[in-house]
């Protein structure tokens, strides 16, 4: 039997489609097609209707400058997940990715430029898995958080092979999570490098040592143990670990000196922090220990203490900081002692729910005031009897359930820095392993003096 054509035309609205099918003696077949034909056709002009555009399955790329001359152009242009490369150049713009997934690539790290001109950050993102890499970013402005490369409630977010230079903060992870950082040179800054989350999650990166702020590593670590930080380190983040022992370091120009979060029994000792906004800081930490440090001249203050606990803090130097020598935020049970502070806006700076111990009794004492007012005209346990004994006689008040019951009238000295423990323990192991050589030859040189010659050997014949 002949098979006939049908030839079948659907108009919808401006869409006009013609199909072509066999005709049959059951039709149904063709009654189902024709209604899935019209059911695309119908999709596809309410699309259109709404400006709904179809997405490619290849995002591209996008070449700066041409296809676009500024780069803020181009991102705006993108698609999520496309590239947008960079060719080299000076760009003088502030950048924001706000669009998930987006890539840009810089030519060439040296020759690559974006310059923000001295305001605002010049680079900010806030989207997810953005990739960012191959440029030299400079000139932020000036205020507080202007960055060079501000990270805000970003989650995995890769800053790799990027030079960062004279900006007011460097690079800053604000409340972001999971950043990959490799390769960056940061120098120059008012603050190269600086971390700040409200809880865990904002504190996990992956940041290793070839990340460098003014010539030395930043050492970023994450879930360790038993660990002591390298003496060339430029900035240090510890997050929930345990047994790490910071010690005879000097770090300057960071958002935080050091940077301990959720972090147990480790202990910062020796440490010199000076020129950073914020010297030394403590949060969600417990057990830990500061010892013999110079935390001074930072721009917003010394030593925090936030939701810690169980924390010995002594002899310490917290020293013309320009807010506050020691802040403590709903942290309790923790102890201070034999620490001087000296000329800082506010001496002690508590907030919320603190209850400390402040000195370690009589006649130990207390802490080193430097706006201490009151005299030392008597001595003993109780401050009652006769005779001066280098402590306060009334107490230095903090606030309604802190004081220092025994002012120090003069400041502490602390010890001197001791020698890295590591050349310590090379010695050491040198040491022995010397004596054991000369034991040993020793014992060779008896042994042989002790054996027969072969001449005065006998024979005596078998029976």
């Amino acid at each position: 039997m002949n098979k006939k054509n049908i030839v079948v035309e659907i108009k919808a609205g401006k869409h006009l489609r013609k199909y072509s099918c066999h005709a049959r003696k059951d039709l149904k077949e063709t009654v189902i097609l024709l209604d899935a034909l019209y059911a695309v056709l119908l999709i596809s002009m309410l699309a259109s209707a709404f400006g709904v555009q179809q997405v490619e399955t290849n995002l591209g790329t996008i070449v700066v400058p041409d296809e676009y001359s500024l780069i803020q152009e181009a991102i705006d242009q993108a698609r999520p997940g496309a590239t947008v490369y960079v060719k080299a150049g000076i760009y003088l713009e502030h950048v924001v990715v706000d669009k998930n997934g987006l890539r840009l690539v810089g030519e060439d790290m040296d020759t690559t430029i974006i310059d923000g001109d001295g305001t605002g950050s010049v680079i900010y993102v806030e989207a997810n898995n953005t990739v960012f890499s191959g440029f030299t970013v400079k000139n932020s402005g000036r205020n507080l958080y202007d960055s060079g490369i501000y990270l805000y409630h970003s989650f995995n977010t890769s800053v790799s092979s990027n030079s960062v230079i004279n900006n007011n903060l460097g690079i800053y992870l604000y409340e972001s999570s999971n950043s990959i950082l490799r390769n960056n040179n940061i120098s120059g800054s008012r603050y190269n490098f600086g971390v700040f989350g409200l809880n865990l999650q904002g504190y996990i990166h992956n940041i290793d040592v070839s990340n460098i702020v003014d010539r030395k590593p930043i050492i970023y670590w994450v879930n360790q143990a038993s660990k002591q930080p390298p003496v060339n380190a430029g900035y240090i983040g510890i997050v929930n670990s345990t047994n790490i022992n910071v010690e005879n370091l000097t770090l300057t120009k960071n958002w935080q000196g050091i940077l301990f979060a959720y972090t147990t029994n480790s202990t910062i000792k020796n440490v010199t922090a000076n020129k950073h906004k914020d010297g030394i800081w403590l949060l969600k930490c417990c057990g830990c220990s500061l010892y013999g440090n110079n935390v001074s001249d930072n721009n917003w203050g010394g030593i925090a203490l936030v939701n810690s606990s169980l924390c010995s803090v002594y002899c310490n130097n917290a020293n013309n900081n320009v807010e506050y020598g020691i802040f403590l935020s709903n942290s309790a049970d923790n102890m201070f002692y034999h620490n001087n502070f000296i000329n800082n806006k506010r001496q002690a700076w508590l907030y919320g729910v603190n209850n400390n111990i402040w000195d370690s009794g009589y006649p130990s004492g207390g802490n080193y005031w430097s706006d201490y007012a009151g005299r030392d005209e008597k001595s003993g346990p109780y401050q009652d009897e006769t005779g001066n004994d280098g402590i306060g006689d009334a107490p230095y008040i903090i606030d309604l359930d802190n004081k220092d019951g025994y002012p120090l009238m003069k400041p502490w000295d602390l010890p001197p820095p001791e020698a890295p423990r590591t050349n310590i323990v090379l010695y050491v192991i040198a040491g022995i392993v010397a004596i054991v050589i000369i034991l040993g030859i020793g014992i060779y040189v008896v042994k042989i003096r002790k054996r027969p010659s072969d001449a005065s050997i006998v024979q005596v014949p078998k029976a």
